[in-house]
């Protein structure tokens, strides 16, 4: 099997939870419907999801052809091109569903970003701790 159900679980149990939150929250800080903010969460993610096989496939044949190392040089580089390039595409978003101007998606944008990096950490701590607990033992290959 190409993906585990493990895998699987992780990823959309990830994806959903953080839906959730950024629609609630983002509709109680700036009173604006569910609806709204529900829609603009899914249609983030779905396109960050295309985002990332596109970025990451012209990126590694990028990689390929000079022929580069992985070092956290090189995995900078990956980070900002992928969220700078799909800040491209998705503040127009942000700003139009949420009817603002660019300069308060971007500000919105960013601190998003900002709490999404908590709630991975928080995340993969509490993931980690269940599965610990349900008796997995990760393996590394």
């Amino acid at each position: 099997m190409l993906i585990s159900k493990r895998r699987m679980i992780h990823a959309l149990s990830y994806e959903v939870i953080l839906l959730v939150i950024i629609a609630i929250a983002l509709s109680f800080i700036f009173d604006v419907p569910l609806e709204v903010t529900g829609t603009l969460g899914i249609v983030m993610a779905v396109t960050s999801v295309f985002w990332n096989m596109i970025f990451n496939h012209f990126f590694e044949k990028f990689e390929r052809k000079h022929q580069l190392e992985r070092t956290v040089k090189i995995r900078i580089l990956h980070a900002i091109g992928f969220e700078g390039g799909l800040m491209l595409v998705t503040i127009p978003m942000v700003a139009y569903a949420m009817n603002m101007s660019l300069w308060q998606a971007i500000v919105l944008d960013f601190g998003l970003t900002m709490c999404i990096l908590v709630y991975t950490f928080i995340f993969q701590w509490c993931y980690d701790t269940i599965e610990k607990r349900l008796g997995y033992t990760p393996r590394h290959s």
